[in-house]
């Protein structure tokens, strides 16, 4: 019996991005992740080399500050000038961007106070805010200097000097108080403490990428198998005659040049030549269940991300009389839960600052408030069909009112109270019942001359019926 010898071959679909075949990451066999909580190198390349986790991060923070902020009580515009000079949006989405990806970031203020980033930013020497840079959590490492004052709680047992770490540059330390800390989501008490530097730095959360990872991999594998079947989607097959005594005898050139010829002229003659012992069929296998199957990894990817497949993966929605209008309920929830949390108390502090530079301290406001403008504006028909449903059930109330004054359950006066408060007290009516109704002279004031009263000539003049 002839010996046979086996190659170890290295030509299997090996795939960086979807950690497919690599030690320690995705098992494609299994379909399920075979590493820890991923680095922040880790999280950083996947955002960077794949759009479903460019926009999981990207989408709802650039819709957070999307349509702006409006300041009660700035009725000059100020703070609004303000935000245009520094590009504070902008510099906070970037902020957010940076917090959902990595769980953290800091807005450091360059500020003209007389002082160093080392010292406490003076507020009552602060002459103006003349930049803001941002810095995600790889770049602040926190240091042993903490507040140390018992008596003031507020402060107490907190960081109070930071390591910065610009990229390029030699690390500076910088007081607390010049930086806007904007934390992720909130983690575990129990994982703090494991983590040294989460345990000194408890405002820095979780990443938002972190439970997306398995989906997107899943569908990104998805992705490129479904590929694989369309390029075999036709699969040539040649037997041919005589092919083990071939190999065993060591005729590999002699079955290469067969194989060769016959792939030759079938892209040439778009037809095939054989042996007559030969044999040469083409397999069409189907893809059916591919798409279901990407469906349901679109489907797990949009929940472990909170985004709705119409945002994530630009679908539409289907059937007679959906419009998505859930689905982007439910995202706008989530994107009202980071200005909220996240975004608010950073730019409620931001604009603080900003109120005591030194041309703005004497117009600060008695009171001022932030407010996130409506991600979602009616258009003019939605306007239109809630006034309409308004006025029916403002009539059918009024209805229900009268048929309580029917049945004397309550007095005109009341109803009359009842209606004049709740729908037409923009205009000014009285509440009370004008008396005397039935001597009312309806034609006050009116000159019957100018009336074009038509006669009827049945009738003389002096109102005698003619016969």
């Amino acid at each position: 019996m002839n010996a046979i010898n086996f190659k170890k071959r290295f030509d299997g679909f090996m795939n960086v991005l979807s950690g497919l075949a690599l030690p320690g990451t995705f098992n494609g066999s299994y379909g399920a992740y075979r590493g820890g909580i991923r680095s922040h190198n880790e999280l950083c390349e996947l955002y960077l080399t794949n759009g479903l986790a460019q926009k999981i991060i990207d989408r709802p923070s650039d819709d957070s500050i999307q349509k702006g902020v409006e300041i009660e009580g700035d009725e000059e515009d100020l703070m609004n000038d303000e935000y245009d000079r520094l590009q504070v949006l902008a510099k906070l989405a970037n902020a957010l961007r940076w917090s959902r990806l990595l769980g953290g970031a800091v807005m450091l203020l360059i500020a003209k106070d007389g002082g160093e980033l080392i010292d406490p930013l003076d507020l009552n020497n602060l002459d103006t805010i003349e930049e803001i840079r941002v810095y995600d959590v790889t770049s602040i490492r926190p240091t042993s200097i903490f507040y140390d004052n018992a008596d003031d709680p507020t402060t107490f047992g907190k960081m109070e000097v930071y390591e910065l770490l610009p990229p390029g540059v030699a690390s500076v330390l910088v007081h607390e108080s010049r930086l806007i800390l904007v934390g992720g989501e909130p983690i575990p008490t129990r994982f703090m403490f494991i983590n040294t530097s989460l345990s000194r730095m408890p405002w820095i959360g979780r990443s938002a990428l972190e439970p997306c990872v398995k989906d997107i991999l899943r569908y990104q594998e998805g992705l490129e198998w479904s590929l694989k079947l369309l390029e075999r989607k036709q699969q040539a097959v040649y037997n041919m005659d005589g092919l083990a005594e071939m190999m065993n005898a060591g005729d590999d050139d002699m079955v290469r040049k067969r194989i060769n010829l016959v792939d030759l002229v079938r892209n040439s003659l778009n037809s095939v030549v054989v042996d007559k012992d030969d044999s040469y069929t083409v397999l069409s296998p189907g893809m059916e269940g591919v798409d279901t199957t990407l469906k349901e990894y679109q489907t797990a990817l949009s929940a472990s991300s909170n985004i709705p497949l119409m945002i994530l993966f630009g679908e539409h929605a289907k059937g007679l009389g959906s419009t998505g209008a859930g689905n982007l309920e439910s995202y706008y929830g989530m994107v009202a839960h980071i200005q909220s949390v996240i975004a608010r108390p950073a730019l409620e502090r931001i604009t603080a600052i900003l109120w005591v530079q030194r041309n703005l301290k004497p117009k600060i406001p008695d009171k001022w408030k932030l407010n996130f403008n409506p991600l979602w504006i009616a258009t003019d028909l939605e306007i239109a069909q809630t006034e309409l449903a308004d006025s029916q059930a403002n009539a059918a109330e009024v209805v229900m009112l009268v048929s309580l004054m029917d049945n004397a359950i309550m007095s005109p006066e009341e109803i009359r109270q009842v209606v004049v408060d709740k729908y037409y007290q923009e205009y000014g009516f009285s509440t009370e019942i004008p008396d005397g109704l039935e001597n009312v002279n309806y034609a006050e004031g009116v000159d019957p001359s100018l009336m074009d009263v038509p006669t009827d000539p049945g009738n003389d003049k002096s109102g005698a019926v003619k016969n």
